[in-house]
């Protein structure tokens, strides 16, 4: 089961470094819960999650000229067979593959028909 949520976060940085918020979106669940700076973002819908990564994507490529996602690390733990809490550690990369962003973020994901799917996030910062 490891294999397959490293094949979802690499899944998610192609999604998220092409800067597309559509397929971004159809990997989460709502209502969805972000946690940033230690305040609650709460999604009720596909269109408030939808907003909340273009935002951010675009945050990413403005502010930090970050081009390209790619996860470092994968910590992954098991919540019986459905539910698995993961932390990852991601560097964003500029046009010249430097790191411009090293951060961590831990997900709860949940094994859904079309595979897994992220209920909430948490960065650590």
């Amino acid at each position: 089961m490891s294999a397959t949520v490293d094949s979802f976060f690499h899944e998610y940085a192609r999604r998220y470094t092409e800067g597309d918020v559509d397929g971004v979106t159809s990997l989460c669940l709502w209502p969805f819960l972000a946690v940033r700076r230690g305040a609650p973002i709460h999604m009720p819908d596909r269109g408030a999650v939808w907003d909340h990564f273009a935002s951010a994507i675009a945050a990413y490529r403005l502010a930090a000229d970050a081009g390209k996602w790619t996860p470092v690390e994968i910590d992954t733990r098991h919540l019986g067979e459905h539910s698995v809490f993961a932390t990852v550690h991601w560097n964003a990369l500029d046009a010249d593959g430097q790191v411009v962003r090293d951060t961590w973020t831990s997900y709860q994901l949940l094994a859904t028909p079309d595979g897994w799917r992220f209920l909430s996030y948490t960065n650590h910062f």
